[in-house]
């Protein structure tokens, strides 16, 4: 986006007074960012930079992402990146095709090694119909590695990020403190957001929607005085009960215990060591957080 498209969108915003905010994230990839880009971004009130570097390893790179960007694109990114007032973020993937636990260790100490104030990491989720999922049908690349090697790989990042200072306070998110992500943070402990744009979605505590993808179709109703959303959802008590469990035990600050006093399964998943009961509240442990989704099924079937 040049500067009048960004700081004609920062006008648009301001009635929702703006200026007081703590955080102001954008999201970009290393072929994105140049010195001029960055300072436009710093200019227009942008705090926090979220990098997809996704891999500093060419071997899966470009063949298995298809990402358009180079190893040294993404360092000479963050270089540009760490000379302006942002928290840097860099995203990773592990679980790639081929990849071993050791691989991604170097991988990961890597990305440490830049000094970024946070750092996100995800398995690799094969999506159907995808490129690479046709080039993984095809034989062209190697699966995903097994469950039990992607699970080692997780356990990895948590002790290695640890031993450098910065600590996994949500499933796939590591931060030094003080740095963690304030937004992704409403998300998880599911307090109201606000979305605006084709595609975006907001959440106000008992409904759920989407605006249409397209823009044409978004920019016409708004233009006629219509919502331009695509769907509504009320969320029912039982589904905002799931929901508050699915989403509490992904972070390590866990519940309080009166979530889950009639959990009939909690007294099991204490005892096999995967949650812990802790200050009036209910957290899980890093072998917690590795099933988190599968526990909180569990405990609220």
């Amino acid at each position: 986006m040049n500067r009048e498209g960004l700081k004609g969108l920062l006008k648009a915003l301001a009635p929702l007074h703006l200026t007081g905010l703590k955080e102001i994230t954008l999201e970009a990839n290393p072929e994105d960012v140049s010195p001029e880009q960055a300072d436009l971004w710093a200019e227009c009130g942008v705090t926090r930079l979220s990098l997809g570097l996704q891999t500093l390893d060419e071997r899966w790179l470009a063949e298995v992402l298809g990402r358009g960007h180079s190893v040294a694109d993404s360092l000479k990114a963050v270089e540009i990146l760490k000379e302006r007032p942002y928290d840097l973020c860099l995203d990773m993937i592990y679980g790639l095709p081929s990849q071993q636990p050791e691989d991604w260790g170097t991988d990961l100490m890597r990305a440490v090694e830049l000094e970024p104030q946070h750092l996100s990491a995800y398995s690799l989720t094969v999506e159907g119909g995808t490129p690479l999922a046709r080039s993984i049908a095809d034989k062209l690349l190697p699966p995903p590695p097994a469950a039990e090697k992607v699970a080692d790989m997780f356990l990895i990042a948590g002790q290695a990020m640890a031993s450098r200072g910065y600590y996994r306070y949500e499933v796939s998110n590591f931060a030094r403190p003080g740095h963690e992500s304030q937004h992704n943070l409403k998300y998880w402990r599911r307090e109201a957001y606000l979305g605006l744009g084709p595609a975006a979605h907001s959440f106000d505590g008992r409904q759920r929607w989407c605006n249409v993808s397209s823009v044409r179709q978004w920019a016409t109703a708004l233009a006629s005085g219509s919502a331009a959303r695509a769907f509504t959802e009320t969320i029912d008590p039982q589904a905002a009960h799931l929901e508050t469990v699915m989403l509490g035990l992904r972070l390590p600050e866990g519940l309080p215990e009166s979530v889950l006093a009639s959990a009939p399964r909690l007294p099991e998943f204490l005892a096999s060591g995967h949650l812990i009961r802790s200050e009036g509240r209910i957290r899980p442990t890093e072998k917690g957080l590795l099933l988190a989704d599968r526990l909180a099924v569990e405990l609220t079937d």
